[in-house]
C-alpha cells in the first residue's frame, strides 16, 4: 500500500517536472533566457513560486535540467529509430529527419547562441551529450549497415563520424548560426543528408 502511494507521488511529481520543461522551454525561446523570469514560469504554469522552486532551485539548475531533457529526448527517439529491425538505411534516415524536424524548433540559433554566452557550463554538457550519445548511436547503425550490406564495405566509420563530428560542431557554434540564413534544424538535416546517402549503397538510393 505504501509502496503504491509513493509509486503515485513519484508520477505526480515527474509529470509537473515535465509540464514545467515543456513550457519553460518554450518561454526561453520566445523570450530568451535571460529575459525569463521564473515568476513568468509559474504564472503560465499556474502553479506557485513556491512549486517551482521546490522543484529548481534557480533559473540556471533549471535550464541545464530542460535542455537535458531535451536531448535524452531527441536521442531516445534516434535510437528507437536505429535499432528498429524493420527499417532500411534509407528509412531511419528519413525518419530521423522527421524525429529532428518535430523536435528542434525554429528559433533555436538564437537560444543556442545565449546559452554559450550566458551559461557556458551548460553549453558544454550539450556539446558533450551530444558527442557522448549521438556518435554512440552512429557508430553503431554504421557498422551494422555495413555488415547488412546496405552501407559500402569501404566506409571507415572513424573517418565518418570525425567528419560528422567536426561539421556538427561547426554548425552548433553560435558564431557561425548568426552569419547563416538558416535554421539549425535546416543545416543538421542537410549534414545527415550527405553524410548519410553518401556511405549508402548507389541500388539502395
Amino acid at each position: 500500500m505504501h509502496s503504491a502511494v509513493e509509486q503515485e507521488l513519484t508520477q505526480e511529481k515527474d509529470e509537473v517536472r515535465e509540464r514545467i520543461f515543456e513550457k519553460s522551454f518554450e518561454l526561453f525561446l520566445r523570450y530568451g533566457f535571460a529575459k525569463t523570469r521564473m515568476e513568468e514560469i509559474a504564472r503560465t504554469l499556474r502553479i506557485s513560486r513556491k512549486t517551482l522552486y521546490k522543484h529548481f532551485a534557480n533559473k540556471h539548475e533549471l535550464l541545464k535540467e530542460v535542455m537535458s531533457d531535451k536531448h535524452h529526448r531527441i536521442h531516445g527517439r534516434i535510437e528507437g529509430i536505429f535499432q528498429d529491425p524493420d527499417k532500411s538505411i534509407k528509412e531511419k534516415i528519413q525518419a530521423m529527419r522527421g524525429c529532428l524536424s518535430s523536435e528542434i524548433p525554429h528559433g533555436m540559433n538564437e537560444f543556442l547562441r545565449e546559452i554559450r554566452d550566458q551559461a557556458p557550463d551548460i553549453w558544454k554538457q550539450i556539446q558533450s551529450l551530444k558527442e557522448k550519445n549521438i556518435n554512440r548511436t552512429m557508430r553503431k547503425m554504421i557498422e551494422t549497415g555495413i555488415k547488412n550490406g546496405e552501407i559500402r564495405s569501404d566506409v571507415n566509420p572513424d573517418i565518418v563520424l570525425l567528419i560528422h563530428s567536426a561539421a556538427s560542431e561547426a554548425m552548433f557554434d553560435p558564431n557561425f548560426l548568426a552569419q547563416t540564413p538558416y535554421s539549425i534544424r535546416d543545416l543538421v538535416q542537410e549534414l545527415d543528408n550527405i553524410i548519410f546517402y553518401g556511405i549508402v549503397k548507389r541500388d539502395d538510393i
